[in-house]
């Protein structure tokens, strides 16, 4: 490996004094030195701010930034990005863990292959007290060689944490600041595989926290602000039109935006199970909210998402469809 950029590795966080020791312990263990940790603190009133103060006046490359109040998790996700300086960039959450080697190893495959934008690595599970665990759900990574597969693989996945990769800081620019959105970071995965390849290291390198206090509305009530514009709630209907409007913006042709939006949508309504369940919960009233604000473009799409999911995501049809689905081996 000849390639030694500066890697930036931006942590996001709010009242996290139960993990964020064992984080940074963890990214501080990197076998690769070249890196700066920016730490942004969204006003936390638990011992955060000390415990992170401590480890910034122990190692330089710590840079400890506090928020006066609470702006969300949106805001602070996007902060850490406009702080960075490096030629990569992480996003790391004040929970999860990275093997000594993930870095390098990143490094190490993102410059093997030049086309690619993001690497990300196989992942291990641990619960709350950090005991492994087996994973409770199938990953489908956005590996594929071409954008379509890509695409697919992000539409058909119930679970996403491939932007929590290294990502080149060239490609990261040339995406939007994360939207106020249920599934934001899923809009920020889909805008970089969009825009190039994505390298895979299969060994388990980053260990992700699985917590049953992670419920959707658990985790949408910190995106958004207690004040002000207010909270951000679950509504898979507004991540459907933000990742759709992602391949809108892309630097493809108009005809290949068309083919992958069509593509989107139809595995996130018929084939996503947990998506198109709530896409089917909520596109009446997003529906009727754009007919009121004549938006007819945002309209006519949601009727085609309507039209999609009604059909699919029932309790019947599921139910059919469970039956004759095939049974996964285990070895």
């Amino acid at each position: 490996m000849t390639w030694r950029p500066l890697v930036s590795i931006g942590m996001p966080l709010y009242n996290a004094e139960q993990h964020v020791g064992e984080a940074l312990d963890s990214l501080l263990a990197q076998d690769y030195a070249n890196f700066e940790l920016i730490v942004s603190d969204n006003a936390s009133s638990d011992a955060t701010e000390s415990i992170c103060r401590a480890y910034a006046a122990r190692d330089s490359r710590i840079s400890y930034h506090r928020s006066e109040s609470n702006q969300g998790a949106v805001w602070n996700f996007n902060r850490v990005r406009e702080l960075a300086r490096g030629e990569c960039f992480m996003w790391a959450a004040h929970d999860d863990l990275r093997a000594p080697q993930f870095i390098s190893s990143c490094v190490a495959a993102l410059d093997a292959r030049p086309e690619a934008v993001l690497c990300c690595t196989g992942v291990g599970f641990i619960d709350a007290s950090g005991k492994e665990i087996e994973p409770w759900v199938e990953l489908v990574r956005p590996v594929g060689k071409t954008t379509r597969s890509r695409v697919r693989a992000i539409a058909r996945a119930r679970y996403w944490l491939d932007v929590y990769g290294l990502i080149r800081s060239s490609a990261l620019a040339q995406t939007r600041p994360a939207q106020p959105v249920w599934g934001f970071d899923v809009v920020t995965e889909m805008e970089l595989c969009l825009r190039g390849a994505v390298a895979f290291v299969p060994e388990r390198l980053f260990v992700y926290r699985g917590d049953p206090h992670k419920t959707p509305q658990y985790v949408a009530a910190a995106l958004g602000t207690p004040v002000g514009p207010g909270p951000v709630p679950v509504n898979w209907t507004a991540m459907a039109l933000e990742l759709a409007r992602a391949i809108q913006l892309a630097p493809l042709s108009s005809p290949r935006k068309t083919a992958l939006i069509c593509l989107l949508l139809i595995q996130l309504c018929v084939f996503n199970g947990l998506v198109g369940s709530g896409i089917r919960a909520n596109v009446l009233p997003s529906a009727s909210a754009a007919w009121a604000e004549r938006r007819r473009a945002r309209f006519a799409v949601l009727m085609v998402m309507a039209a999609l999911v009604f059909p699919v995501q029932n309790r019947l049809v599921r139910s059919a469809f469970r039956l004759v689905r095939p049974q996964k081996r285990t070895s």
